[in-house]
């Protein structure tokens, strides 16, 4: 008889999570940039470059603190540009810079290269159902923690 813990969602994608986090900072360790740093570097392209630092909290669904946190970060290793708002003096104002437009094809190609690693022995089918059924289950999270 299986263990319960082992049909434990919350369990594997906490596993998964880890995991993830270990092998992206493992990889994007020679460019000065750590898992909790990425996902900033993806989100801001040339179409929204010049976001404002509120807005991409929002966006990647992340505490505004933390956003803060990364944000000084990125800048001090010269990947973005920090700007006060011309409209709200509280509020930033975040561009790449060139050295961040060009990290980005790197993560992208490593976050890639993770799915294949994590997805190994499925077909396209399946991997599209598990983003369907991950994408419920998040939005699902969402409803309860953030009244969405």
């Amino acid at each position: 008889m299986e263990h319960q813990e082992n049909k434990s969602i919350g369990k594997w994608i906490s596993i998964l999570y880890r995991q993830a986090q270990i092998y992206l900072n493992r990889k994007l360790k020679p460019y000065g940039i750590n898992s909790s740093e990425y996902i900033y570097l993806v989100n801001l392209t040339a179409e929204n470059s010049g976001s404002n630092q509120k807005h991409l909290s929002d966006m990647i669904i992340i505490d505004d603190a933390l956003t803060t946190r990364a944000m000084k970060s990125l800048e001090s290793k010269g990947y973005v540009v920090r700007e006060k708002s011309q409209s709200d003096r509280r509020s930033y104002r975040i561009n790449l810079t060139e050295k961040g437009v060009s990290i980005q094809p790197i993560i992208l190609k490593t976050l890639k290269e993770w799915t294949d690693i994590i997805s190994e022995g499925m077909d396209e089918e399946e991997k599209d159902a598990i983003i369907q059924k991950l994408t419920v289950m998040a939005n699902n999270a969402l409803k309860v923690t953030k009244g969405k």
